[in-house]
């Protein structure tokens, strides 16, 4: 919609103009976004030696409105090295106080051009395949697939008939190269509920000086869907003085200082500082916080349990026992007789030593130190294809998640069972879900290949309760993948066939608040994946019985000797 010129200027003029013009030609209809332009590169070494200056001219004299909206999308891709100084130019009026380019940053592939369509109300639309946007917090919300963003801008001539921009939505469209140029993907750390772990969530912040914007997304809190599962001791109404952080170069240690009212009290100090310094020790030049509350030092971090922790060895069965290692030196964690069978499939250790593994159709659990396994859950029938009962795994908590009969199902040491379910699970059935390192958060595959995601709800005794709302992870479903793992604290992975006759399947890896999955080479036969969820270190079982592993460039036989391969959770 044009702005209405104004009744004391009866010259001035007045059009609506979409986000990119490319010219003249640009009023016969549609055009394309040249790849070519004027911003160009400077070995002048900016505040970032990572990076170079980009410079973009302002607006040249008796500039079409075509040529000022181009000059502006030149001049906003540069503005990351003038803090958008030269974009402003092109603008006018409020515009010049209201725009907020990092209000949010349209992507878009860059591989297929903008197009710019010139209506008949004299309104100009720019399409753009959407790759997604990262929000005014750092979020990055992937679009659906084939899905278009649409914008468009407001000119009007100045008091000297020049076009200058009057009205246009907040934020920027970039290119997916421009975006990883300028910013990068942090960890923000929030706590597990009970204050025993760290939980990671993934922002994109600009690359230069992005200490301050990890703090502040901090104070901010998590995501909504990730925020009924976790905590944090920041509280909402804390704020950053002064300059918020510096960082000492020679000795490493950044020095945050907040507000006075940002001081949780003397039981919270601790998990404040852990959560900022596992936060800040991701950045080159940290590795050790100081944090001021006013003039109140809050002293050492809380002692919590790393956010990539170790794992250890695999659990498996192995001749009728459960075993822990692939090698002749593995140690054997329940034997064949204390299970009271040699038949058992698929086992499962707990954090407390625990085993639980499957018997026909039931649950064994083995307390430590126990001498005979007993049954703690038991269905009708014996495999999970029947309707039975799937592999399980066991949280930190004590319960055992695994499907029975159908149904997503906890069930702890003393056979006390709960569905642990959400509306976004209603009518659909569950071919494969695992848990992340720390036990709050769930990754499930539907039967139709969709991916989604959601924290753990519990009560105050660890006894899950449901499912928060869902994010979904288009890229790690889809037709061609199959199962589904968490790979670290911050990505979930799956089996991609091949992509030709004949060709090897691959592990696709993707990170959750990312853009890109990356794609990691299988071996030919690939059927499962086995993950320590940890440090991204997984194990492929191929299609006749092989368990492999990549210590280097290759793929080595691990052992055909140990089956149901699976890596306990901390």
């Amino acid at each position: 919609m044009a702005m209405r010129p104004a009744a004391h200027m009866p010259r001035r003029r007045a059009l609506g103009l979409a986000c990119l013009g490319a010219g003249a030609a640009l009023l016969g209809g549609c055009t394309a976004l040249p790849r070519s332009g004027a911003v160009q590169q400077s070995t002048i070494a900016p505040t970032d030696s990572d990076a170079l200056i980009e410079t973009a001219p302002g607006p040249t004299p008796n500039a079409s409105p075509e040529q000022i909206v181009y000059g502006f999308l030149r001049a906003v891709s540069a503005g990351f090295s003038d803090d958008f100084a030269t974009a402003r130019q092109f603008l006018t009026g409020q515009a010049v106080e209201q725009w907020q380019p990092m209000a949010a940053v349209q992507v878009y592939s860059g591989t297929s051009e903008p197009q710019v369509v010139k209506s008949a109300d004299g309104s100009v639309t720019v399409s753009a395949g959407s790759i997604g946007r990262r929000d005014a917090d750092g979020v990055f919300i992937l679009s659906t697939k084939d899905a278009v963003h649409e914008t468009s801008f407001t000119l009007a001539t100045t008091a000297d008939s020049q076009w200058r921009i009057v009205g246009l939505d907040a934020g920027i469209l970039l290119p997916l190269t421009q975006l990883t140029q300028h910013f990068a993907s942090y960890r923000l750390a929030f706590l597990s509920r009970d204050h025993e772990r760290c939980i990671p969530e993934i922002r994109w912040y600009p690359r230069k000086s992005p200490a301050r914007d990890l703090l502040a997304g901090l104070i901010g809190g998590p995501s909504e869907w990730l925020a009924p599962g976790v905590t944090t001791a920041l509280s909402s109404f804390s704020s950053l003085e002064g300059e918020g952080v510096t960082i000492d170069t020679a000795s490493a240690v950044a020095t945050v200082r907040l507000s006075a009212d940002a001081d949780p009290g003397s039981a919270k100090r601790g998990l404040l500082v852990a959560q900022i310094k596992e936060t800040l020790i991701q950045l080159n030049e940290v590795e050790d916080v100081r944090v001021l509350a006013g003039a109140q030092d809050l002293g050492r971090p809380a002692d919590l349990a790393p956010l990539v922790p170790e794992i250890g060895r695999p659990v498996g069965m192995a001749q009728g026992n459960v075993v822990r290692g692939t090698g002749t030196t593995r140690d054997t964690l329940a034997t064949a007789q204390a299970l009271g069978t040699a038949q058992c499939r698929h086992p499962a250790l707990g954090a407390d030593g625990s085993v639980y593994t499957l018997s026909a159709s039931s649950l064994l659990h083995l307390a430590p130190g126990g001498t005979a396994a007993s049954a703690i859950l038991s269905v009708g029938e014996p495999t999970a294809d029947a309707g039975g009962l799937g592999a399980p795994i066991v949280d930190r908590h004590g319960w055992a998640w695994l499907m029975a009969e159908g149904w997503l199902t906890a069930v702890d040491a003393a056979g006390q069972k709960v569905y642990p379910t959400a509306s976004w699970l209603s009518g659909q059935g569950i071919e494969a879900f695992d848990l992340s390192v720390e036990s709050e958060r769930i990754v499930v595959r539907m039967d139709g290949g969709s991916v989604s995601l959601a924290v753990i709800l519990r009560d105050d005794d660890g006894r899950p309760t449901g499912l928060g709302v869902a994010r979904e992870m288009r890229h790690a479903g889809g037709p061609g993948t199959s199962g589904i793992f968490w790979c670290s604290p911050s990505s979930v992975g799956t089996l991609a066939a091949p992509e030709e006759d004949g060709g090897i399947p691959s592990v696709r890896i993707v990170t959750v608040g990312g853009i890109e999955p990356k794609k990691s080479v299988g071996v030919p036969g690939a059927q499962t994946v086995i993950a320590n969820r940890s440090d991204g270190t997984f194990l492929l079982h191929d299609s006749s019985g092989q368990i492999l592993h990549s210590p280097g460039a290759t793929w080595r036989v691990l052992t055909t000797e140990v089956t149901d391969l699976s890596f306990p959770l901390p």
